[in-house]
Parts: structure tokens; sequence; C-alpha cells
């Protein structure tokens, strides 16, 4: 799968599609967000550390669907999840960038068996909290 589709791939293809505007599920995915975010809004012990950052990318995913859903549209795959933001907000590139980074890192943990460094959550914490934070405010529901 090419690894950086453009919005109108990703319409063309099917693979992000118009629905009806769903405000519950919106909700209900801003919900489960926060509720993962309440969770791992603690310190860890270091041999967790892959579970955190896998946790901040279903978080931010999960924020992203939210947006998806009150825009009444669909999407099938985590790719086009970036072509989405890229489409939808402007001034939003590092952090777009920084969410791309977070999703091949997760990809490569779940079927590469990548091991994550401590040293890497600490230098990308503040950033992915500050990507939530933007992420919701977006939001509006």
């Amino acid at each position: 799968m090419n690894e950086k589709m453009s919005w109108k791939e990703c319409v063309d293809q099917g693979i992000i599609i118009k629905t009806v505007p769903d405000e519950e599920r919106a909700s209900q995915m801003l919900n489960i967000a926060n509720l993962r975010l309440k969770f791992w809004d603690k310190p860890i012990d270091d041999k967790f550390v892959a579970l955190k950052v896998e946790a901040y990318y279903d978080i931010i995913k999960e924020l992203i669907f939210s947006h998806i859903y009150k825009d009444g549209l669909n999407c099938t795959n985590h790719i086009c999840l970036i072509a989405y933001l890229r489409n939808k907000f402007e001034d939003f590139d590092f952090e777009i960038e920084k969410i791309d980074e977070l999703r091949k890192v997760r990809n490569e943990m779940n079927y590469r068996g990548f091991v994550v460094k401590k040293d890497y959550l600490d230098r990308t914490e503040l950033e992915f909290r500050n990507i939530i934070k933007e992420l919701k405010a977006k939001l509006e529901l």
C-alpha cells in the first residue's frame, strides 16, 4: 500500500466516502478518546512505554474519526486519515507529520515487533498531548 495518499486518491478509490453527519458517533469517539487519555494520564513503569505510545496513537485516531463522522464521512484506512487532516486543516502540517510518524511507529510495533524506547516517549509525549488538545478544540461537539 502507498505510504502517502492524497485526498483525491482516497475519495476516488472509495477509501473515504460521504455519509450522513453523525454527531452521536462523533461524540462516542470523543468519549472513548477521553477515557483512554484519562487512563494513561499518569506516570508509568518503563516496561509499559510501548503501550502508552500505542495509546496515544489510538487517542489521536479516535479524535480524527470523531471529526470524520461529524463531517459526514467514513474512512477505511489510516493513511487516508492523514489525507483527511491535510485536506481539512490549514497550518497543521507539523502536527500531521507527527501523527504520521506515530502511525508508522505504531505499525512497526504491531506488525514487526519493534521495541519503542523510553527516550521516544520522553521526546514526543508533549507533542502528542498538544495534538490531542488541538484536535479536541477543533471538534466543537
